[in-house]
């Protein structure tokens, strides 16, 4: 329940009839009268003293009529509780004229007389009903100010302009009496309309105030839980308003820093500068500066009030704390994997069969399709899948990458499609949410997707087709909008026919196929990678080491098994270990034959530019023959096991002679 009160310059039955008129509304009004007879200083200084009293008892409003709102309103212009007046409405102006018709009859025996009605605001009504009903010709006249020589100004200002009589306030009733004037006073002339409409705007008022009060005291919370410093500055750069992180950081205690210049409280903040910032002619943003005991980023930016500057707010965080907050962010997203870090100005290469891979893949980007990306280990297969999904228009969404691998079986299920509380033994009981679920929106990267049991085949097939998911132990389904790369280092199709991948699984997700070469089919790519992996860890290890042109072309001419991964590591290991500036094929070939266990021999052949070509071929030659028996000589099987086309098998088998079991010979020469 609400609770007014009603200060009153004098009693009147008003006085009674509005406190019913509260109740009736959910109200309690208390009524607080004023001597009449006091003299207008008297009258100023106890209502000023009774809405301070109201303040301090915690009234949520004051109501009032007359003179007494108009000395409210001009001397407690920041008063903290609403005042509400009781308005002269229309119907009332007719109700006043009967009753003086009453008392006064002799006032109403000339023919249509003017009657001036003194106020201190505009009473609107309508002239021309009142003089047909009451048969006065009524004029208001609006007092601005209450004092005694004013008032008698007004008073005669009506009479030299013809008014017969007049109509007011007690005051203006007294004033007129002295002048010889004839003015009335009509007690207690407020009908119910207009106490019952007073009192359910003071409600109005007092219900948004409290709301109001509420809202700031969650903002001044709010603000105060900040780890941030918050200062507020008047139009001067004056502090009027700081929160708790501010009494930290600057040491304003208690009233330290109130009506203080801002420039005084942060000595190394430019004056001239923040004058500017008041001005609203420019921002600051990002200054670094040196506080006692800590260096702080400062910004400081106008706020605008009523469409106009009305001050400036400031903001100081520790530059410590800043550079702490983004690394844990930065380390919390990375150990997550929910971001994509690299794009395809990171894939290192100038080959043309690098090149026409990443025009590829970059087209496949701008399609929200199903991804599948094949190649050996250490190609680069997740640097890939990470600048599609930064090509796409998904790349402000997560980038959840798993390894189908590195999982166990039994928990790959629940890690991809999540589980509830309690669904199996360990599991937590809040339940967890599932990577699917984690990549809504984004891109989820299943690297090695042919390890995946085919329960989870099963599972996750359902998913890419409807598009939904549903926890372990849940029967609730949850949409998910997620685009699927896949990666594998092995022959799919093989898989598929040996009955280890699900056939339809695979159809789903080779939609859109990519390729990667191997390191040693573009051979152009070696030396340009290996300069600058030398140059990134020499950098690190602040060496300038280089690869001498013999040295360059051996390691062009080995296979690089491990593919970029491999010639990375291998670079690495030549900047640590190098002891001068430059490294030899002799370097090389040393490092190979320690590090992989390389036989003499084999390695020579792999480096001499002669010998290498016949051992590739051979060797070459003999994984075409193997595949041709282990299929039956059928060429499209063996051709789908070798991962080439048929016109390329056979080309092969000419180029080395291998003959079929029909007796036919393709005349060749394998070392040719």
């Amino acid at each position: 329940m609400f609770h007014f009160w009603f200060i009153s310059l004098g009693y009147g039955k008003v006085c009674d009839r509005i406190i019913p008129v509260g109740a009736k509304l959910g109200a309690r009004i208390q009524v607080q009268i004023i001597d009449r007879e006091w003299t207008d200083a008297q009258v100023t200084e106890q209502l000023c003293r009774l809405a301070d009293q109201a303040e301090e008892q915690g009234v949520d409003g004051i109501l009032c009529r007359g003179r007494a709102e108009q000395i409210l309103k001009a001397k407690r212009r920041n008063g903290s509780i609403p005042v509400v007046p009781l308005e002269h409405l229309g119907s009332n102006t007719l109700s006043l004229l009967s009753s003086l018709k009453k008392t006064h009859p002799e006032e109403f025996q000339a023919p249509c007389p003017k009657v001036v009605l003194f106020s201190y605001k505009p009473i609107y009504f309508e002239p021309d009903t009142v003089r047909d009903l009451a048969g006065v010709r009524l004029e208001n006249m609006v007092l601005e100010r209450s004092d005694e020589g004013y008032v008698e100004e007004k008073l005669r200002e009506a009479l030299a302009q013809g008014m017969c009589f007049g109509i007011g306030g007690r005051q203006v009733e007294k004033i007129a009496l002295r002048l010889g004037i004839r003015c009335y006073f009509v007690q207690d002339n407020v009908n119910y309309d207009a106490m019952y409409s007073a009192v359910k705007t003071a409600i109005l008022l007092a219900e948004n105030l409290k709301i109001q009060r509420e809202r700031n005291q969650e903002l001044k919370n709010l603000i105060n839980y900040s780890f941030e410093a918050v200062l507020q500055l008047d139009l001067e750069g004056r502090v009027t308003f700081w929160n708790a992180s501010a009494n930290e950081l600057l040491a304003l205690e208690g009233q330290q820093g109130k009506g203080r210049y801002v420039w005084e409280v942060v000595p190394e903040l430019n004056q001239e500068q923040a004058r500017k910032v008041l001005d609203g002619r420019e921002n600051i943003y990002g200054q670094v500066i040196r506080l006692p005991h800590c260096v702080a980023v400062i910004n400081v930016i106008p706020y605008v009030k009523n469409g106009e500057t009305g001050g400036a707010i400031v903001h100081l965080t520790q530059r410590e704390q800043l550079e702490k907050m983004e690394e844990e962010l930065r380390r919390a997203l990375y150990h997550k994997g929910q971001v994509a870090k690299y794009t395809f100005s990171d894939i290192l290469g100038q080959s043309e069969a690098l090149a026409q891979c990443k025009s590829r893949a970059a087209r496949f980007a701008r399609h929200p399709a199903n991804v599948l990306i094949i190649g050996e280990t250490g190609t680069g297969k997740e640097l890939f899948a990470q600048s599609i999904h930064n090509e796409s228009l998904r790349k402000e969404q997560p980038f959840v990458a798993v390894n189908c691998g590195a999982l166990p079986v039994n928990l790959l299920e629940s890690e991809l499609f999540g589980y509830v509380g309690g669904a199996f033994t360990g599991a937590s009981r809040q339940g967890k949410k599932g990577l699917l679920e984690v990549a809504d929106k984004g891109t989820i990267f299943l690297d090695e997707i042919s390890e995946m049991d085919l329960q989870g085949q099963v599972r996750l097939l359902r998913f890419i087709e409807e598009r939904e998911i549903t926890r372990v132990g849940d029967d609730r389904v949850i949409p998910v909008d997620v685009r699927v790369i896949a990666a594998t280092n092995k022959n799919l199709r093989r898989l598929v026919a040996e009955g280890k991948f699900r056939e339809d699984l695979y159809y789903r997700l080779n939609v859109l196929t990519l390729q990667i070469p191997p390191l040693r089919e573009r051979k152009e790519d070696i030396a340009f990678l290996a300069e600058a992996f030398l140059r990134r860890y020499g950098k690190r290890a602040s060496k300038n080491v280089f690869l001498t042109p013999e040295a360059k072309e051996a390691m062009c001419r080995y296979p690089w098994q491990g593919n970029v991964r491999q010639l990375k590591n291998f670079c690495q290991r030549l900047v640590i270990i190098s002891e001068s500036r430059e490294v030899d094929r002799a370097m090389v070939l040393e490092q190979l034959q320690e590090v992989y266990q390389e036989e003499t021999d084999r390695l020579e052949g792999f480096l001499d530019p002669e010998d290498s070509g016949k051992e590739t071929q051979a060797g070459e030659a003999e994984a075409i023959r193997q595949a041709l028996e282990g299929c039956g000589w059928n060429r499209g099987k063996a051709a789908e096991r070798l991962g080439m086309g048929r016109t390329s098998l056979w080309r092969k088998m000419r180029k080395y002679g291998i003959e079929e079991p029909t007796g036919r010979v393709f005349q060749a020469n394998c070392s040719k």
